[in-house]
C-alpha cells in the first residue's frame, strides 16, 4: 500500500442542508407560532427538545468530522482516462463518513468510509501525472439535517493517467536496424551455430524452432530474438497543436501497435531527439506527461460566496430505505391519535386515519416511479375520505372555531396525503415536518394527564424517523466505532440536562394570544334564564346543594355552590379532577361570594346583575373592586373535566370572559352563565392581576370603618361576646389590618384542628362560637366564617368566597389541576387600594403580588424530583436492573468474542486498539504497530502475537500468555 505523504486540511465548514431539512425548520417555526397562540407549555417543551436535538446533531456532525483521520490512500500506479479505478482509503472515525476524492475539478471516486479500510470505486481523471488528490469528507450527525465538510489535499505517489487511444494514430516511420541480429540463443552452448546464423526477417516469430539442428541433435533447438533492433518504429508527435490530449491519444494508439510487434519504438516530438519507449508502461508515462501543465490539479477558483450560495444538497443519496419508510410511517401515526382523541373522535375515525397511513407506506416502498399514477390516485381518494370523515362545516362559526374544528382536521389530512408522496428522503422529511406540526397543535389543545405520554411517544417517533432517514447501510454501521450503552445513557442524560437548561430561562407563558383565546361548549344546555343557580344537569338549585348527611357528589355536591351555604356541611367530594386551568400562577378560582350570615348559614345577594350576550363579555367593576391603571393581565383558560353548574370560575378581578353563552355579572363579583358547562367545555377569563403583597397591605394601615357597604360589616345577633373579645385580643398590638388578619389566622392554626368530620353545632347555637370554643375543630367553611365574623366585629369589611384552589400542577400540559376535594371556602378582605384580597390559613395560595413566576425548566425539574422521590424504590430498582443487564451483556459479549477469536485473538485486538490510540494505523503489521510504543516489551508482544498466528512451531503456554496479558495491560494504561 502506498501511504499518502504530506496533507493540508481546511477547517470543517457547513456544506449545506440535507434534502427536505428546510421543512423541518419551517415546522419548528410553525410550532413556535402555535406556542405563541396557545400559550401551551407542552409546545414550548417540544420546541426546546427540537432545538437541543438539532444543535446536538449539528455539533455531532462537526465533532465527528473534526476527529476523523485519514491514514493511507492507495490506488493503481497506471491507468487510462475514464477507466475504472479503485482507491483504498484507510481512516479512523466515530461513524461512517461520506468521502469524495477529487483531482482538480473531477470527481474520481466517492463512497462511505467506515472506521478502517474502504474500497472506493470510481473513474480515472483526465490525462496527466497526478501527485495530489483532494479528499472531501462529509458528516451530518445523527439526525443528518446539516452537513459539514472538510477538504484535505493529500500528496500521493504519481498517478499516471494516459489518454484513451484514438481511432486515428500518429504518423510513424519503420526503419531497418543498422546491425545484424546476432542475439540468438538456445538452451545449450554452441547449438545455435548449426547450419549457420542468419538475420531475422520480417514475418519471423520472436521464438522459433531451428529444425535442422533439432533433427541432427535429437532434441528441440530454439532460436530467440532478444532485442528489437531488427525493426525500429519512429512515432512522430507534434507540439503546440492546442489539443495536447488528442495528440497524446493518437501517439498512444500508434505506440500500442508498435509495441505489439516487438520492434524497437521511439517517439520524436517535432524535430527533437527520439525518446526510446521500452514497454507499455513507458508509453503510458510519455503520453500522460506530454504537454501536461503543472496547474492541472489546482482546486476550483470560484468565489467563496458562489460556492456557499449553491442550492444543491450535499447529502450523498436521496434514496429512502424500506426500514426508514416504515419508521416515518410510525412517526406519523402517533400525532393523529394524540390530536383526534381530545377533539371527540372515536376509534372508527382514528382507525381510518391509521389505515390510510399504512396504505401510503405500503405503496411507496418501491420508490418514486412504481405505479406512480395509482399511488397518487389512491392518495387523493384517501385524503378526501379522511377530510370528509373529520371536517364538520357546521361547527365552523368563528376564527377560534376554525382553529379547533377545521385546522387540525386539515393537518391530519395533510399527513395522510403526504404519506403517499413519501418516496425519497426529501419527501420523508416533509412527512416528518407535517407530523411535527400536528404534534405541536395537539400539544397546544390537550390538557389531560395523558399528554406527557403522548408527547414523549410522538417526539421519540420523530427522532427515530429522522435518524432512520439518514442512517447508512448496515454494512457500514457494523464496522463503525460503536459507542457503549453507558456512553449513550450519559449522552441522553446530558441531552435532558440541556433541555432543562434551555427551559430554565423560559418563563411559563402568560397565556394564548388575544386572537385565539379558547372558548367552546361541546353541548349547549341553557338555563331558565332568571339568573338563578342550576345543577350540572340543569335542574334549579332553589334552597341549597343536593347534599345530605355530609356526602357530596362531584362539583354539584359542594354546598358552597348554592344560594345558601350551611357551615356545618362539607362532605367527602372525592378526588375526581374537576377543572384544569392553564395559567401562569396559582390563584383562588372564585365562583360564589356570600355577604349575609345568620349565625349558621351564608346567603348570596338577591341582585342577579346585568346580562351580557355574545361570546366576548366585558366585566365591569363590582362592589368593592378597585380599578387601577396596571396592564398586568392574568389570563386563565378553564377546561371542564366533569359536568359543572352555570358558575363561571375566575381569578379576582375579572375584566373579560370569553364564553359562548349569555353571562350575568352579579354585583357581588360572581359570574353566572345562562347555560351549564358540560365536560369538555372551555372558556377563558382575563383578570386584572392585583399587586398586593404583605408589605403593600401592611402599608395600607388600619382599614377599619372604611367607606364600605354595610352588608360586609354586619354580624348576626347570635355572635357571642367571647367571640368579639377574642377578636379584640388578637387585634391588640397590631398596626395594620393585614397584621390583624395574620394574627387571627395564626391563632386558628394553633388552636383549631382541621377535621372534615367535625361535630355539628346544636340547633340554636351560634356556629362560630361553637367552633371557636366548644368543638375547636372544623373545615375550611368554618375557618373562613370564624375569620370573617371576627374581622367584621372589628369593623373590617369581609365576606366569604367559594370556588376551587389548585392542588397540583401538570408541568407538561402547563395547567393547574383542581379536584372535587379542592372545593374551598376562604375569606376576602377589602383594602382601599387593592380591593378584595383572599386569605386562608389552609390553602397554599400566595398573595397575587407575591406569587413568583416559575420557568418551564424549573417546573420540569421539580416534577422529575417529585417523581423520583415518590418512586425512589422503583427508580433504584430500574437502575440496578439496567446495570445488571449491562454487566451480563458485557460478559456475554466478552465470552462470545473469546470463544470466536480465542484468547490470543482477543489479545491481538486489544494490541491493535492500544496502538491505534497512540496514532498507529489500523491495518499495519504488528511490528509496525509496536513502534508507536517505543518499548521493548511492545516489540516482544508483537513477535509473540505473530508467532501465535503464523508460526507452525508455536505452542500455547500459560506463562507466556500471562506475560503477554500483563504487557498489553501496561500498554493500554500508557495512554
Amino acid at each position: 500500500m502506498r501511504r499518502h505523504g504530506a496533507s493540508s486540511a481546511t477547517v470543517s465548514r457547513p456544506a449545506g442542508l440535507a434534502r427536505g431539512s428546510a421543512t423541518l425548520a419551517a415546522a419548528w417555526l410553525i410550532a413556535f407560532a402555535i406556542a405563541m397562540l396557545t400559550g401551551a407549555a407542552a409546545v414550548v417543551i417540544m420546541l426546546a427538545v427540537g432545538l437541543v436535538a438539532g444543535v446536538a446533531s449539528v455539533a455531532d456532525g462537526w465533532w465527528t468530522l473534526r476527529h476523523a483521520r485519514l491514514h493511507a490512500i492507495s490506488t493503481s500506479e497506471l491507468s487510462e482516462a475514464a477507466a475504472e479505478l479503485v482507491w483504498q482509503v484507510e481512516s479512523t472515525s466515530r461513524r461512517p463518513l461520506y468521502a469524495e476524492l477529487r483531482i482538480g475539478h473531477e470527481l474520481v471516486a466517492s463512497g462511505w468510509l467506515p472506521n478502517g479500510t474502504a474500497s472506493l470505486v470510481g473513474r480515472a481523471p483526465r490525462r496527466g501525472v497526478h501527485e495530489r488528490v483532494e479528499v472531501r469528507c462529509s458528516s451530518a450527525g445523527t439526525l443528518g439535517n446539516v452537513w459539514w465538510r472538510r477538504n484535505t489535499m493529500v500528496a500521493i505517489e504519481p498517478l499516471v493517467v494516459a489518454p484513451q487511444m484514438s481511432a486515428v494514430g500518429a504518423p510513424f516511420e519503420r526503419r531497418q536496424g543498422s546491425a545484424a541480429d546476432h542475439h540468438v540463443a538456445s538452451p545449450r552452448s554452441g547449438r545455435d551455430e548449426i547450419d549457420g546464423v542468419r538475420t531475422w526477417r520480417d514475418g519471423d516469430e520472436l521464438t522459433a524452432i531451428h529444425w535442422p539442428a533439432t533433427l541432427r541433435s535429437g532434441e528441440f533447438i530454439v532460436r530467440q530474438r532478444h532485442t528489437d533492433s531488427a525493426q525500429r518504429w519512429l512515432v512522430e508527435a507534434r507540439s503546440g497543436t492546442g489539443e495536447p490530449d488528442l495528440e497524446a491519444a493518437r501517439v498512444r494508439s500508434t505506440l500500442e501497435r508498435a509495441l505489439a510487434t516487438g520492434d524497437a519504438v521511439a517517439v520524436q516530438v517535432d524535430d527533437g531527439e527520439p525518446i526510446e519507449i521500452a514497454d507499455r508502461d513507458s508509453a503510458f508515462r510519455w503520453c500522460a506527461s506530454f504537454e501536461c501543465t503543472d496547474g492541472a490539479d489546482d482546486p476550483p477558483t470560484a468565489p467563496w460566496w458562489r460556492r456557499q450560495l449553491s442550492f444543491s444538497s450535499p447529502e450523498p443519496s436521496k434514496e429512502l430505505s424500506p426500514r426508514a419508510r416504515w419508521a416515518v410511517a410510525g412517526a406519523s401515526a402517533a400525532p393523529p391519535i394524540m390530536l383526534l382523541q381530545p377533539l371527540g373522535y372515536g376509534p372508527a375515525e382514528i382507525a381510518a386515519v391509521l389505515g390510510a397511513i399504512a396504505v401510503g407506506a405500503a405503496l411507496t416502498m418501491r420508490g418514486p416511479d412504481h405505479r406512480r399514477r395509482v399511488r397518487q390516485g389512491v392518495g387523493l381518494v384517501a385524503g378526501a375520505a379522511v377530510a370528509i370523515a373529520l371536517v364538520d362545516p357546521s361547527a365552523i362559526g368563528s376564527v377560534v372555531a376554525s382553529l379547533r374544528f377545521l385546522l387540525p382536521q386539515l393537518l391530519v389530512t395533510l399527513v395522510v396525503v403526504q404519506g403517499f408522496e413519501c418516496v425519497d428522503r426529501r419527501s420523508a422529511r416533509v412527512a416528518l415536518a407535517c407530523a411535527a406540526m400536528l404534534t405541536a397543535y395537539a400539544a397546544g389543545i390537550r390538557v389531560d394527564d395523558r399528554l406527557a405520554a403522548w408527547l414523549g411517544l410522538a417526539l421519540i417517533g420523530l427522532a427515530v424517523g429522522a435518524a432512520a432517514i439518514t442512517r447508512v447501510d448496515r454494512a457500514f454501521r457494523h464496522r463503525a466505532t460503536a459507542r457503549s450503552l453507558s456512553t449513550r445513557t450519559a449522552s441522553a442524560l446530558v441531552a435532558v440536562a440541556a433541555v432543562l437548561a434551555v427551559l430554565a430561562v423560559v418563563p411559563i407563558p402568560a397565556g394564548p394570544a388575544q386572537l385565539t383565546l379558547p372558548s367552546w361548549l361541546d353541548d349547549y344546555r341553557p338555563t331558565p334564564g332568571n339568573g338563578g343557580l342550576v345543577a350540572p344537569d340543569g335542574s334549579p338549585l332553589l334552597g341549597g346543594a343536593n347534599v345530605t348527611n355530609r356526602s357530596g357528589n362531584g362539583a354539584g355536591g359542594y354546598p358552597g355552590f348554592s344560594p345558601t351555604m350551611d357551615t356545618s356541611l362539607r362532605g367527602d367530594l372525592g378526588d375526581q379532577v374537576v377543572l384544569r386551568v392553564r395559567a401562569q400562577y396559582p390563584d383562588y378560582w372564585r365562583g360564589q361570594t356570600f355577604s349575609r350570615f345568620d349565625g349558621r348559614s351564608w346567603f348570596v345577594d338577591d341582585d342577579i346583575g346585568p346580562l351580557s350576550e355574545g361570546t366576548d363579555h366585558v366585566i365591569l367593576p363590582t362592589i368593592g373592586d378597585v380599578v387601577t391603571d396596571t396592564t398586568d393581565q392574568f389570563i386563565q383558560t378553564f377546561y371542564a373535566e366533569v359536568d359543572l353548574p352555570n358558575i363561571v370560575f375566575a381569578a379576582t378581578r375579572a375584566q373579560r370572559v370569553l364564553l359562548d353563552a349569555p353571562l350575568r355579572t352579579r354585583p357581588d363579583g360572581a359570574l353566572r352563565a345562562e347555560a351549564v358547562l358540560p365536560a369538555g367545555s372551555a372558556y377563558t377569563v382575563v383578570s386584572q392581576r392585583s399587586a398586593a403583597t404583605a408589605a403593600a397591605l401592611q402599608a395600607e394601615g388600619d382599614v377599619a370603618r372604611p367607606r364600605a357597604a354595610q352588608q360586609f360589616l354586619e354580624v348576626p345577633a347570635s355572635t357571642s361576646d367571647r367571640t368579639r373579645v377574642l377578636a379584640r385580643q388578637l387585634a391588640a398590638g397590631t398596626t395594620s389590618t393585614y397584621d390583624t388578619v395574620i394574627a387571627i389566622q395564626a391563632w386558628l392554626a394553633a388552636n383549631v384542628r382541621y377535621n372534615l368530620n367535625a361535630p355539628v353545632p346544636p340547633d340554636g347555637v351560634d356556629a362560630v362560637d361553637h367552633f371557636l370554643f366548644e368543638s375547636k375543630e372544623g373545615f375550611c367553611e368554618q375557618l373562613a366564617t370564624a375569620t370573617a365574623i371576627m374581622l367584621r366585629s372589628l369593623d373590617i369589611p369581609a365576606r366569604i368566597a367559594t370556588g376551587y384552589v389548585p392542588s397540583e400542577r401538570d408541568e407538561i400540559a402547563g395547567v393547574w389541576v383542581s379536584k372535587a376535594s379542592d372545593a374551598h371556602a376562604w375569606v376576602e378582605v377589602q383594602f382601599p387600594n387593592y380591593g378584595w384580597v383572599a386569605f386562608d390559613p389552609t390553602a397554599s395560595v400566595p398573595l397575587s403580588g407575591a406569587a413568583q413566576l416559575s420557568s418551564i425548566g424549573g417546573d420540569l425539574a421539580r416534577a422529575l424530583g417529585r417523581v423520583i422521590s415518590e418512586h425512589i424504590t422503583l427508580v433504584l430498582g430500574v437502575m440496578f436492573s439496567a446495570a445488571a443487564v449491562l454487566g451480563v451483556y458485557r460478559l456475554v459479549v466478552r465470552w462470545w468474542r473469546r470463544r470466536r477469536r480465542g484468547k490470543w485473538g482477543v489479545l491481538q485486538d486489544r494490541f491493535v486498539a492500544a496502538a491505534v490510540a497512540h496514532g498507529a494505523t489500523t491495518h499495519a503489521p504488528n511490528a509496525e504497530l509496536a513502534t508507536v510504543f517505543e518499548q521493548q516489551a511492545a516489540r516482544e508482544l508483537a513477535a509473540a502475537l505473530d508467532a501465535s498466528a503464523f508460526s507452525a512451531e508455536w505452542t500455547d503456554d500459560d506463562e507466556l500468555y500471562q506475560h503477554a496479558l500483563t504487557t498489553i495491560r501496561q500498554l493500554e494504561r500508557s495512554r
